[in-house]
């Protein structure tokens, strides 16, 4: 240090205090901020207002001025300190020296799949500022995802690089008595060299000593398990030389962070690693599927995975396929992953315990919602509360890490396991009574709005949807977007309430299925709505909605294309049903089914026996979406006819009719319409008009979210242009488009075209096209799907012989 002022020594505490500050370099301000004691306390000692300091403050101020030696003697010796403690005059006042870095991390475990976290938290540490204050790094996540073990892993790797040591506390926040923030500094302090008896007393004192130590060390300091953020804070260091991690099942959303690490579950792979870590590799060898099923049944969760391991690390008799068989169901399913003192459902409670009544009550519910996500619209009804309430609730959840925020506003996905034991809960917590009165609402409500969603994608003329309506969605957009989400819990409804007899809510909700289904065109999804629809009718004993719901269950048999007859004669049922009612409009569109099915068969010639009537009857009864519609299947029997102009022309007719100003909302189906035109001029001969429709049709059937089309439309475009590297890229467009669709033999089709084109500069990749291809004939199993895998199969052998 360097000397005082010039003259007599000043060795009274005020005057060794303002000569140590001095030679610092601080102000009182500045030494105040180091030490934790207040910029008036500083004045009034320096000025000798107060001549006895207590203890801890001279502690504070000493290690803030970094004095050591005679000089730390002296500065103590002087203040004569005002007793805190009884303790004997001769106990030493000077903090003990730690002469090695402190070790204090728990043994590690094994780590699976969490190399990108870890790589994460190198980065941050790496790059983190030395500013003002320490690096604070929060890992959180669910119950049993392995924030402790990753956070012991992270301070093994991490702590060569904190030369003065490393503090681990677990702070118990998930216990009913959690270690206070008081608790955790006096455990420092004693680290540090403090004697108990000479800490201070309060939160505040505490802190400012602790930080005061910690200035001019480079330590690594693991929180583990913190309740909230008040536990934390004083806990903090300001020296920008500390790391600490912090670990807690809450997000800790109001504390001030370097970074936030969430820890999800593992990847499927991970998972698996991990058990045969513990059970052993030939074990795991010997039954590779039943491995892979347990891992997927513990919901790929470390904890229940490191429980599965160890039930079968510890009956080296038992198959695997033996526990498969315990975890399978799922009543059994959490006393299952239970090994001596570890169990899923006891880390589940700790945290369903801490949240409030009503909080827990939503919790509960979450396991009559379908999986995979639960919107927060939904949980108002059961709940019977309102949006905002139900949403407060479901965050509160997010926050205590029992519920993933989903991709979207409003939307959450509770993890497989925390599910099953939120069933337990309600089972345990709730009557019967209410849970069948909280079921029936949630049928009710599902149904209602699937029913308002699908009548908002009706066109005008349609009959459906034209009544003022107040649901879920207002628009065409966004009721296509909420029936794609909501596919699960629509389609349990339609289930539950016709297993329970609830058959005019049903009935209205197959009937408002009709449009959205040529959107979303999947074989199986529509042959069991609409199976629904058909058996609702008929319980209801009503013959004119029976004929309505076979048409559009005949036109979903069509679909898998290895039903057609049963499709057709599904659609003759319709038909007399219609004539038995006198409905004749019905009639009309059980005759054009007849003749779409013929269609499909190859037999052109009957289907336009069946679709010229349909028109001529539409006609009469001033129908012009059946019209058009009919006139659109006409058109593609005369294309398989040869007869091009006549296709054209009904083709044409069909767009002028779908590009009506009040048939706009409804892109998707001009985007047909456009698509089936530039078909026929592609078979005309005439590449230029069909390359400028189908990219009309293309763009079209984007803006509206219909990917079948989409696709479809862009292959169409691959075989209208003469350029290589634009073929390519329709062909990939198409590919990329069919791939979230469901079906397959479309998807087929541009895979060999793609295998064609790429066969040459990449053989590799079109090995891999065509066996793609193969795989998706061997589901569509039709004569023209098997014939292009015969094909698919002759040129791999081709190119085996030759490569």
């Amino acid at each position: 240090m360097a000397a005082g002022p010039a003259g007599p020594r000043d060795t009274t505490y005020a005057g060794l205090l303002t000569r140590h500050r001095h030679a610092a370099g601080l102000t009182q301000e500045e030494l105040a901020e180091k030490a934790g004691v207040s910029t008036r306390s500083i004045s009034d000692l320096e000025r000798g207002r107060v001549r006895r300091p207590q203890r801890r403050t001279c502690q504070a101020l000493a290690a803030a001025l970094a004095l050591s030696g005679a000089d730390l003697a002296e500065f103590l010796g002087s203040g004569g300190y005002q007793p805190i403690h009884a303790e004997p005059d001769d106990e030493p006042e000077v903090p003990a020296v730690v002469d090695r870095p402190l070790r204090e991390l728990p043994p590690e475990v094994e780590l699976a799949g969490r190399d990108g976290e870890l790589a994460r938290v190198l980065r941050l540490v790496d790059g983190h500022p030395r500013t003002h204050r320490a690096a604070v790094l929060t890992v959180h996540g669910a119950p049993g995802v392995g924030k402790t073990a990753f956070a012991v892993h992270a301070g093994h790797r991490l702590v060569e690089r904190f030369p003065d040591g490393c503090f681990f506390v677990n702070l118990r926040g998930m216990d009913p008595d959690p270690l206070t923030a008081e608790q955790a500094l006096g455990r420092f302090l004693v680290a540090l060299g403090i004697k108990e008896s000479a800490l201070p007393d309060g939160v505040e004192e505490r802190a400012g000593l602790y930080r005061a130590l910690l200035r001019d060390r480079r330590m690594l300091l693991v929180l583990d398990n913190a309740a909230d953020e008040a536990q934390v804070r004083p806990l903090i260091p300001s020296s920008a030389a500390c790391l600490v991690l912090v670990t807690s099942r809450r997000m800790l959303s109001g504390l001030e962070v370097t970074a936030r690490v969430p820890l999800e579950v593992l990847r499927a792979e991970a998972a698996e690693r991990l058990l045969v870590s513990i059970i052993g590799e030939q074990r795991a060898a010997a039954e590779p599927a039943a491995v892979a099923r347990v891992a997927e049944l513990c919901g790929h969760l470390p904890l229940a995975l490191r429980i599965a391991g160890n039930r079968l690390a510890t009956r080296p008799r038992w198959h695997v396929a033996h526990l498969v068989a315990h975890l399978e169901d799922q009543r059994r399913r959490l006393t299952a992953l239970t090994a001596g003192d570890l169990q899923v459902r006891s880390a589940f409670e700790v945290s369903y315990r801490l949240c409030d009544r009503n909080t827990r009550e939503v919790f509960r519910l979450l396991s009559l919602v379908p999986p995979p996500e639960v919107p927060a619209d939904l949980v108002a009804v059961l709940a019977e509360t309102d949006v905002d309430t139900a949403e407060r609730r479901l965050e509160e959840l997010v926050d205590a890490s029992l519920l993933e925020p989903g991709l979207s506003p409003g939307r959450y996905t509770p993890h497989d396991l925390l599910r099953v034991f939120a069933g337990e809960r309600l089972a345990l917590e709730d009557a019967p009574e209410r849970i069948a009165a909280v079921e029936s609402r949630m049928i009710g409500w599902v149904l209602r709005a699937a029913t308002e969603a699908g009548f908002l994608l009706s066109p005008p003329g349609s009959g459906q949807g034209e009544e003022t309506r107040v649901g879920i969605v207002r628009t065409a957009a966004e009721a296509l977007e909420w029936l794609d989400a909501e596919r699960p819990r629509w389609l349990a409804a339609a289930r539950a309430g016709t297993k329970v007899g609830r058959y005019a809510e049903v009935l209205e909700f197959a009937r408002a299925m009709h449009w959205y289904s040529e959107v979303r065109p999947e074989a199986d999804l529509w042959r069991e709505v609409f199976g629904y629809g058909v058996t609702a009718a008929r319980a209801l004993h009503r013959r004119r909605d029976e004929a309505v719901q076979l048409n559009f269950l005949g036109w979903a048999l069509t679909l898998t294309r290895t039903r057609l007859a049963e499709a057709l004669a599904v659609h003759e049922r319709a038909w007399r049903a219609a004539r038995e009612t006198g409905d004749r409009n019905e009639e009309a569109w059980a005759l054009q089914y007849c003749g779409r099915t013929e269609l499909v068969q190859g037999r052109a010639v009957e289907a336009a026996e069946y679709i010229r009537p349909a028109i001529a009857l539409f006609d009469e009864l001033g129908d012009d979406l059946g019209k058009y519609i009919a006139l659109s299947i006409l058109g593609l029997a005369l294309h398989e006819l040869g007869d091009y102009a006549g296709a054209v022309d009904a083709h044409g007719q069909t767009v002028a009719f779908f590009r009506a100003p009040r048939m706009r909302p409804h892109g998707n189906l001009l985007a047909v319409a456009l698509l089936r035109l530039a078909d026929t001029h592609e078979a005309a001969g005439d590449l230029g008009a069909a390359d400028d429709t189908f990219r009309e049709s293309q763009a079209l059937a984007a803006a509206a979210n219909y990917p079948h089309v989409e696709g479809l439309a862009a292959f169409g475009r691959a075989r209208c242009t003469p350029d290589p590297a634009a073929i390519r890229r329709h062909l990939e467009t198409a590919r990329s488009v069919l791939t979230e669709t469901a079906e397959p033999w479309h998807h087929a089709r541009v895979l060999d075209q793609l295998a064609q084109v790429v066969s040459a500069a990449e053989p590799g990749l079109a090995a891999a096209h065509r066996a793609q291809a193969k795989e998706l004939c061997a589901r569509v199993n039709t004569p023209e799907s098997r014939a292009l895998a015969d094909r698919l199969a002759e040129v791999e052998t081709a190119a085996t012989r030759t490569g």
